[in-house]
This record gives C-alpha cells, sequence and structure tokens, in this order.
C-alpha cells in the first residue's frame, strides 16, 4: 500500500469514529461488529517497548479503526496522549503521526481487517502491527484501551464498545472463580441490551451498555430504570447498567434491583459478584 492520504471527506467517517453518534435504541446499528477485531499495536524505533493502542473491525462491508490516542483539535493532532502511552517515545509523536495518516489510508482501501494487516507487515518501519484480539484474557482488555485515559469512550463506535462489553462478560464467566459457569445469554440483535446472565434461584440479570450518559447524569438514570423495573418486570429481573464514561471502581446499586459499572473488566466484575452474594441460596 501506498502511503497515500484518504480523502478528508471520507477519514472522518470511515476512520477514527471522532464524532458522537447518537446510541438511542431506535438509532443503534442493527448489524453487530464482527467479532474477528484486531488490535492495532506500535512499537517505537527507539526501542521502547510496544503497546497496543487502538482497534481494527468490519462492519456493513468497510473496515474501521479506532484509537483513544489518536485525536485532532481543529484538524490537529493532540501529542499529549500519545505521550501519555509511550512516554519513553515522546519525541517520535511526527513519526507516530505520519504512521497514522498512512494507516487511515490503508483502511479506507481495504475490505478486510487482514489487509490492513498484511498492509502493515510490508511498511515494518512504521512500527504498526496488528493482533487479533481474542477477550480480556489474553492480553489487552479492549474496554479499558478504549475507555481510554482521557474519558473519550463516547466519542467511538458504539458497537464496537459493545462488542467489548460482551467479550467481557464471556471472559468472566469461563475464568472468575466466583462468576465461571453462569449462564450467559448474548443479544445480538441492535440494542441497548448486551446479554442476559441467570443466577440461582431463577433471577436474570439485564445487562445494557451506555455509552453517552455523563457520570453526572447516572444516578437520574438509575433511578427512572429502578421505578420500570417496579412498574413493568417481574421480582426476579434485575437491571445491570454499563456506563462507558463512568470510572469508578465500585458498584453504583441506588436499589436492590439495580446497579451500574464502567465498563472495564475489573468494574463490570465486581457488580456481577455483588449480584451473586446477594443472591439467596437455595437450602
Amino acid at each position: 500500500m501506498s502511503r497515500r492520504a484518504a480523502p478528508k471527506a471520507n477519514t472522518a467517517a470511515r476512520s477514527a469514529e471522532v464524532a458522537p453518534m447518537n446510541a438511542g435504541r431506535s438509532n443503534m446499528p442493527t448489524e453487530p461488529v464482527n467479532r474477528h477485531i484486531k488490535l492495532l499495536r506500535y512499537t517505537p524505533r527507539s526501542g521502547g517497548p510496544s503497546r497496543v493502542f487502538g482497534a481494527v473491525w468490519k462492519r456493513r462491508d468497510e473496515v474501521h479503526w479506532a484509537s483513544p490516542i489518536v485525536q485532532r483539535i481543529d484538524d490537529v493532532f493532540d501529542p499529549q496522549p500519545f505521550v501519555a502511552r509511550f512516554p519513553d517515545a515522546a519525541y517520535e509523536f511526527d513519526h507516530f503521526v505520519a504512521a497514522v495518516a498512512w494507516l487511515e489510508s490503508v483502511c479506507y482501501a481495504a475490505r478486510e481487517p487482514f489487509e490492513v494487516a498484511r498492509a502493515c507487515e510490508t511498511e515494518a518501519d512504521l512500527g504498526l502491527s496488528c493482533i487479533r484480539y481474542q477477550g480480556p484474557g489474553r492480553g489487552e482488555d479492549l474496554a479499558s484501551l478504549l475507555g481510554g485515559e482521557g474519558g473519550r469512550a463516547q466519542l467511538l463506535d458504539v458497537e464496537l464498545l459493545r462488542t467489548a462489553v460482551s467479550l467481557t462478560l464471556e471472559h468472566l464467566v469461563k475464568e472468575h472463580a466466583v462468576l465461571k459457569g453462569l449462564p450467559l445469554e448474548l443479544i445480538s440483535q441492535g440494542t441497548d441490551e448486551c446479554a442476559r446472565l441467570h443466577l440461582p434461584g431463577d433471577q436474570i440479570v439485564r445487562i445494557y451498555f451506555d455509552r453517552d450518559t455523563p457520570p453526572g447524569d447516572v444516578m437520574p438514570k438509575l433511578l427512572v430504570e429502578s421505578d420500570r423495573l417496579d412498574r413493568e418486570a417481574p421480582e426476579s429481573e434485575v437491571s445491570f447498567l454499563v456506563f462507558a464514561q463512568l470510572k469508578t471502581a465500585l458498584p453504583i446499586t441506588p436499589t436492590s434491583r439495580v446497579l451500574a459499572t464502567g465498563m472495564r473488566l475489573p468494574h463490570i466484575a465486581n457488580g456481577l459478584v455483588r449480584l451473586v452474594w446477594a443472591t439467596p441460596r437455595s437450602p
């Protein structure tokens, strides 16, 4: 692949997904993200440690990519997220910007993520490479990566973030000491609901994902959900809301039937474990 720049009219729509997108029930994409996600890795020329900085995936016959450290302000790259991620390679920022420009053109032309991986192999001097994402138990936690240090998850593709949460849930019911073996049903349709977890005693935990609600608006939303459960849902149903912008390590529990956490693996695990411990055991 040549190092041409993709046309600007298409770059914003198909590359870093920097424009906020509506994430309401009626506006969410109905087609899930391809589960074969690849992580983008950058290896500094200075010999510093290589780190994952983004992800590549396919949706609706197009290749998309996203990174929390690639941020533009009035078409100018902000170097601070790069320096925070690669502190030993701060003086390589210009080289990284050139690599990102090349990556944008490759993703614009590609039709499959593996084409991006091959292109990175042919241009090894740029320091870019791709590795397949296999869940949070195999290295990088995609949810933590895309959440970023600056809380910019709300600017990323909602279906990619939702898939990251689903993969985290799958990992927890396979590997976590308390959650291992619990029946998990993933919801593939384009709704806010990600999954349903079945607890002992026929209790059902309905897990929802919310990208756009800021931390200050979480509690009012939880109270609205609590009122809805009291009016419409059976007593065995619990709502577990995962907020992309919520950073607290401890779950928020305004009532016994509503719980909220951030999207990182430890946050979700803490919340689910609390529900398991609160579930009455059969004699």
